[in-house]
């Protein structure tokens, strides 16, 4: 007897398979939207089980951003690594506590937990590394717990808002590809799809998180591993130790240069080659610096020109997309002309928009001047600039996946500079203000371009993420007085905190002028910013296939602010990265990212253990 075929599997959803929403026309991608890739009904999505578990998962991933943030400098997105980790988490859960744990998270659910830790862990963190650190530089102190607290929640929760009005132009007209939401989504899939996909990123993740985690509590605990192996030898008569030039025991540097690839770990590497190795020693031979003096005093010199470089850059940056400010305002204008859709039901409601910055904006207002002594009417049109700006980052974030918060901030900073000359605070709590609303927005339109592509009811992630940012608020702000206590933590090899320095050293120049400063350190930051200015025209004009060959004026200005040592182990990880992409391309996605995740993720947790367990 022939035995019948066996019955061939059912096709998937739509919404499990598509990344573009088909459409020859934006109300066509809406009906198609609405009718083929819509679940926000038939699945469960915000439930108290995926909040608590995004929750407790943002206070992870805040801890290790902002340890990372202050360590090496850039913010690092944590979508993917939020739906590994949840997806893990809750799996561990169910074999431990099945009662407790329930069924298998939905897709939904999945996308909810994701976009909950996602908003605390990434949202809140960008501001007080760079905005809160730069304000203890300057003043000494950090503000009283009573500012500070509502003060990072109110701005994140009003850049979630500002965010509303750009999803349907952004993420369902326009399709921007907002490649981590994108990715976010694809994991989400892989998950569902099929466990075996899961368990090689999982592993990865787990290798990374024990590694790091085991060398850091080895070095800062039981102090059985240095810091760093300090490079023999001499260059121009200074020893190479004095000049930072070492290999750190650290692996957090290693696994954020794989994430920030090739291009700008070299130009980190090439950046440290040319201030540690051929600046710094013609600085300490030419007197400017002490002769018996170390890394900290080169760091401190370095500091200017590094400033400069990054500066330049950003504004530049920030002129040369003007286009795309044009393309965002047009198109958000189009949307007001258009005629309502059914799709617009599941949007979140105007009342809603209109009902909370009608309550957050004025909060920022008055917790600007009673906690910082910011003029209410400048601090108003903070608010209102910080609007446009947001524009601008979640357009740019969309195109590029690069949230451009560092120059808007500058932007700020130069607008107030002029506003309000010599208020160092001023021009540091404005540009908080942007810093903060510019990253919650985009980040906001990150996660609701994952659950587009799901098919997540759009309202309840809204929910989602302005719960994040409460959590984010109460776990980050305690855990940045914890890790930072005093102005003494800030420069060394432990905290560089370049972008703190960065937006310090920016606000200063615009409080006193650039006459305040050293002839040999204006010669410095002059040279540094025609430098960067010549290699971010070339980035923009030259094609492609020239452009992946100039340097990164952003790295190399940033490796000005960090330890050569830091910026070698940022190169290792790039240059192990791009090597796997070469040899095995199939393995970056599913074991080298996620390993680099486990990397930050480990050396931040136990690093922030360890300073817990110190302090008390």
């Amino acid at each position: 007897m022939a035995s019948s075929p066996s019955p061939s599997p059912a096709p998937p959803p739509a919404s499990l398979t598509v990344l573009r929403i088909p459409g020859a026309t934006p109300e066509e991608a809406d009906a198609y939207w609405l009718r083929e890739v819509y679940q926000g009904d038939r699945l469960p999505q915000l439930t108290l089980r995926a909040v608590l578990l995004g929750s407790g998962l943002g206070a992870i991933l805040c801890a290790t951003n902002l340890y990372a943030g202050l360590k090496v400098g850039p913010s690092f997105g944590v979508a993917v690594t939020a739906g590994l980790l949840a997806f893990a988490t809750h799996g561990a859960l169910r074999r431990l506590a099945p009662r407790l744990a329930g069924g298998p998270l939905s897709p939904l659910e999945l996308c909810c937990a994701q976009a909950v830790a996602s908003a605390a862990g990434y949202a809140t963190g960008g501001a007080l590394v760079s905005v809160q650190g730069a304000y203890l530089l300057t003043t000494g102190h950090h503000p009283p717990a009573w500012v500070l607290l509502p003060w990072t929640f109110v701005l994140s929760a009003l850049g979630v808002l500002f965010a509303v009005p750009f999803k349907r132009q952004f993420v369902d007209r326009e399709q921007l590809p907002f490649p981590t939401g994108t990715a976010a989504a694809v994991t989400v899939r892989s998950l569902h799809a099929t466990g075996h996909e899961a368990r090689p990123r999982l592993r990865a993740l787990g290798l990374g998180g024990l590694v790091s985690g085991a060398v850091t509590l080895g070095r800062d605990a039981l102090e059985r591993l240095p810091y760093a192996w300090a490079f023999p030898g001499a260059l121009g008569g200074v020893p190479l130790e004095r000049l930072g030039f070492a290999l750190e025991t650290s692996l957090l540097p290693v696994g954020a240069g794989a994430l920030l690839g090739l291009r700008i770990t070299a130009s980190l590497c090439l950046g440290a080659l040319l201030m540690h190795g051929l600046v710094g020693p013609r600085v300490f031979a030419s007197g400017l610096l002490p002769a018996g003096g170390g890394l900290q005093d080169l760091l401190t010199w370095s500091l200017w020109p590094g400033a400069a470089a990054l500066t330049t850059s950003s504004l530049l940056r920030f002129a040369l997309q003007a286009r795309a400010l044009k393309r965002a305002w047009q198109g958000l204008l189009s949307l007001r002309a258009s005629a309502p859709q059914p799709v617009d039901a599941l949007q979140v409601p105007r009342r809603w928009l209109v009902g909370g910055i009608a309550v957050l904006a004025p909060a920022a207002v008055w917790l600007a001047f009673t906690g910082f002594g910011v003029p209410v009417p400048h601090a108003a049109l903070a608010v209102a600039l910080s609007f446009f700006l947001c524009l601008i980052s979640c357009r740019v974030t969309g195109e590029t996946d690069a949230t451009p918060v560092g120059s808007l901030g500058q932007v700020t900073q130069l607008t107030y500079g002029a506003l309000l000359p010599r208020n160092v605070v001023a021009n540091l709590v404005t540009a908080g203000i942007t810093v903060n609303t510019a990253s919650s927005a985009a980040d906001l339109l990150s996660d609701l371009k994952t659950g587009h592509l799901l098919g997540a009811n759009p309202r309840r992630q809204f929910l989602a993420q302005l719960l994040g940012t409460g959590v984010g608020a109460v776990a980050a702000v305690p855990l940045f007085y914890l890790l930072v206590p005093d102005r003494s933590a800030l420069g060394g090899p432990h905290f560089p905190a370049a972008a703190a320095f960065t937006t310090a050293s920016l606000s200063e120049v615009l409080s006193s002028g650039v006459s305040g400063l050293a002839p040999d350190l204006r010669l410095a930051g002059a040279w540094a910013a025609f430098g960067a200015a010549v290699l971010t025209l070339a980035e923009h004009l030259l094609p492609e296939r020239v452009r992946r060959w100039v340097p990164s004026p952003l790295g190399l200005g940033l490796a000005c602010l960090l330890p050569a040592s830091t910026s070698f182990g940022l190169f290792l990880g790039g240059l192990a990265a791009e090597a796997v992409r070469r040899l095995r391309p199939s393995a970056v996605e599913g074991r080298v990212l996620p390993l680099a995740a486990g990397l930050i993720a480990g050396e931040g947790l136990v690093g922030v253990a360890i300073v817990g367990l110190q302090s008390l």
